[in-house]
């Protein structure tokens, strides 16, 4: 998806439009809708990834075993929480059209899957974090992550 600013903030006015007229926007427009929906997953990828880093040391800190389970998932979901105020914030700045020409890091797609995934695995294991299947889960994540910066890496030029 090619993120264009213009078209996500007159989707973002015609949704509250209909939303102060009672009205649901999914109901009155599906296809609208579910761009509209494609944009702010855009933007919330970008905002999560904007904290990569800090994600990637959390997850570390649990694969090595230097915190629980329980501390893992406590600071995840509490990493993630001020992530999705942070998004809420720009999101409202977008909105106002106080930034212009604002493009997500392109790097940033598919993120959002990404910690929706693990903050899915913390609630599945949330009886058992001492569970081994959520450790080799959470450290096959981190992993990964490796792998991908490691690839972008080398791909890009910084």
């Amino acid at each position: 998806m090619t993120y264009n600013q213009k078209r996500y903030v007159q989707l973002l006015k015609r949704s509250k439009d209909l939303k102060n007229l009672g009205k649901s926007f999914y109901q009155e427009n599906k296809d609208e809708y579910l761009e509209l929906s494609k944009y702010e997953g855009a933007i919330q990828s970008y905002i999560y990834w904007d904290s990569r880093t800090l994600f990637a040391l959390l997850m570390e800190k649990f694969v090595n075993r230097i915190i629980s389970g329980e501390e893992f998932s406590e600071s995840f979901l509490k990493l993630r929480q001020r992530r999705i105020y942070e998004c809420d914030g720009f999101l409202k700045e977008l909105s106002s059209e106080n930034l212009q020409d604002f493009q997500p890091d392109p790097r940033s797609s598919g993120f959002g899957i990404f910690i929706s995934f693990l903050r899915a695995e913390c609630d599945n294991f949330s009886e058992d974090y001492r569970n081994e299947e959520f450790y080799d889960s959470i450290e096959d994540c981190f992993l990964e992550l490796q792998k991908y910066f490691i690839l972008i890496t080398k791909t890009c030029s910084f």
